[in-house]
């Protein structure tokens, strides 16, 4: 499975989730049906891309998570918890995090990059050892984001195919 559709996927499924909103400035929206309005000072749940939009026109602020303090959290997490084993990243961690990276300028997005593919280095070498290993168990699926699941499985199996080339056993 291709790990570009899969996250194309789950971005759509993660912008149709719902965040906070605050409202900074009344308005009042109908398109295709669908209402939505908001009184200055308010706090709505909104599903994230109708926040995007309303953020991107100056109508309100999404109150999400810092991605940069979770980045820092989780590249030490992962450092703290050893060579064999995976600090848990919420299945959209990456999608979340690559979102917040493009408000970003120049220095900062290199500072921040820098820091992901830290970590992405990590988890990465802990996964190949633990795929050539273990089948996916579902304490470790609940570790992973959905892009690690893809690599995971990938290893996994060419692993095993790999193993039964050489002792000489055909996939029937």
């Amino acid at each position: 499975m291709d790990i570009e559709k899969v996250e194309k996927v789950h971005s759509i499924g993660y912008g149709l989730k719902d965040t906070k909103f605050t409202v900074s400035q009344d308005f009042k929206l109908n398109v295709a049906g669908i209402k939505v309005e908001g009184a200055q000072g308010e706090v709505n749940n909104i599903p994230t891309w109708v926040g995007k939009v309303l953020s991107d026109n100056n109508l309100g602020t999404i109150d999400s998570a810092d991605m940069i303090t979770e980045l820092k959290q989780a590249l030490s997490k992962e450092k703290m918890v050893g060579e064999y084993q995976l600090s848990t990243l919420e299945p959209h961690f990456y999608i979340k995090l690559k979102e917040s990276m493009r408000e970003l300028d120049k220095d900062d997005y290199d500072r921040v990059e820098s820091m992901m593919l830290e970590l992405f280095r990590m988890r990465r070498g802990k996964l190949v050892k633990l795929a050539d290993s273990i089948k996916l168990t579902s304490d470790l699926y609940n570790k992973i984001t959905v892009e690690e699941n893809i690599f995971y499985k990938t290893i996994y199996e060419n692993s095993k195919n790999f193993e039964n080339q050489i002792r000489g056993e055909q996939n029937e």
